[in-house]
């Protein structure tokens, strides 16, 4: 065998070890599960939702809500508060079955305290909601998965929302 061959052979043996020992090891990939409480404030003083756009036809179609809600442990609004969800929600299909929404929530409490999921997804009319996880910042960077929601109460003036959310991070 040449001398050319052989380092040629040694090569292919030692550049995937050369490779292997310069590649810094991946972080260990994590699922956490979050459930929490959307509260909000539809008319009065402290409203937390305004409708800046609106076609004032006889459907709600291209109508946008602007929102920042809290976030609570429970469903009661003096349950603890553990951050908010600042977004939209465009009134999207012409029958008023579904909208989407734009959604960033945030954390002010606990572990996740500085860290935010940005989310974006339909959300239908009646019926739970499936929509997806996008991004996220602080403990959740590299986020992605998804949250369900569902109505747990609507009087005049507010709504309580249950989220679940899945979230693959690291």
């Amino acid at each position: 065998m040449s001398t050319q061959a052989t380092l040629f052979c040694l090569l292919l043996i030692i550049a995937p070890l050369i490779t292997a020992a310069s590649t810094p090891t991946s972080p260990t990939e994590k699922l956490t599960h979050l459930h929490f409480y959307f509260h909000e404030v539809d008319s009065g003083p402290n409203a937390t939702v305004v409708t800046p756009v609106t076609l004032h036809r006889n459907t709600t179609f291209g109508d946008i809500n602007l929102f920042d809600n809290t976030l609570r442990v429970g469903p009661q609004p003096d349950s603890t508060l553990i951050g908010g969800a600042q977004g939209m929600g465009v009134h999207a299909a012409l029958d008023g079955s579904q909208g989407l929404t734009a959604i960033n929530f945030f954390f002010t409490a606990g572990e996740y305290n500085g860290s935010s999921l940005a989310t974006l997804g339909v959300i239908k009319a009646s019926g739970p909601s499936d929509r997806n996880i996008v991004g996220g910042t602080g403990k959740f960077r590299f986020a992605r998965g998804y949250m369900l929601s569902k109505l747990v109460n609507s009087t005049a003036t507010s709504l309580v929302v249950e989220f679940d959310m899945y979230i693959m991070h690291f």
